[in-house]
C-alpha cells in the first residue's frame, strides 16, 4: 500500500522523471542523497555561523576566532557538493527555450555532446584538483589552520560526481531517455488538498 510505483525501463517524452525511474538512477541514488543532504547541512551551518557569531559578539562580548574564516569554508564547500545535485536536476541555465525548437535527431545530438564536454570538463577539473591537493598537503589557512586539501578535497569529490553525472546524461542521451530526475521528497502530494470552494478555481 505505501510502497512506490517505479515504472519500467522505457523511453518517455518528458524531461525530468522520479529518480526511481530508471535501473541507473536507482543505482547512484545512495550517492545523490549523500550530496544532497550533505549541501543542505552545510547549508545550515553556513547560515548559522554569523548568527552565532553576533550573538556571542553583542550579547555574550566573547566572539568565537576564526568564524568569518569558517563561513567561507562553508560557502566553499556548499557550492561545490551542491554542484552535482544542480547537474542532474537540471537547475543549471540550460536555454532550453532555443534548444527544444531543434528537430528531434538535432536536439539528440546536441544533449549528446552536452553531456560529453560536460563529463570531459570535469574531468579534466577532477585531475587538476587532485594535483592541487599533492602540491598543498603542508598548506594551511592561517586562523584556524583548515588544510588545504579539506577545500580541494571538496572540489575533487564534487567535480568528480559532477563527471559521473555528465556520463549518466549522455547515456541517457544515446538512449532518448529524460536527462533529469526529481528525487520523491520533492513531488507534490497525489491526493487532492482540502481547500475550500473560493481556492479551488
Amino acid at each position: 500500500m505505501g510502497e512506490a510505483k517505479v515504472a519500467m525501463d522505457s523511453p518517455v517524452n518528458v524531461q525530468v522523471v522520479d529518480s526511481r525511474t530508471y535501473a541507473i538512477d536507482r543505482a547512484v541514488e545512495p550517492l545523490r542523497w549523500v550530496f544532497r543532504w550533505g549541501s543542505v547541512a552545510m547549508l545550515i551551518a553556513l547560515v548559522s555561523l554569523p548568527f552565532i557569531q553576533v550573538i556571542a559578539r553583542e550579547i555574550l562580548s566573547a566572539p568565537f576566532i576564526g568564524v568569518e574564516e569558517l563561513t567561507r569554508f562553508m560557502l566553499i564547500c556548499t557550492v561545490l557538493i551542491a554542484l552535482p545535485y544542480v547537474i542532474t536536476s537540471g537547475a543549471n541555465i540550460r536555454m532550453d527555450e532555443l534548444i527544444t525548437m531543434l528537430p528531434k535527431g538535432v536536439l539528440r545530438i546536441v544533449r549528446i555532446v552536452i553531456g560529453l564536454t560536460g563529463a570531459a570538463t570535469f574531468a579534466v577539473m577532477t585531475a587538476a584538483s587532485a594535483v592541487a591537493i599533492t602540491t598543498n598537503l603542508d598548506n594551511s589557512t592561517p586562523t584556524l589552520g583548515i588544510p588545504y586539501w579539506v577545500f580541494l578535497g571538496a572540489a575533487f569529490v564534487s567535480f568528480t560526481m559532477s563527471a559521473l553525472e555528465c556520463i549518466i546524461m549522455t547515456i541517457k542521451a544515446f538512449q532518448d531517455r529524460p536527462l533529469y530526475i526529481t528525487f520523491p521528497q520533492e513531488m507534490e502530494p497525489e491526493e487532492a488538498l482540502d481547500l475550500p470552494e473560493s481556492m479551488r478555481e
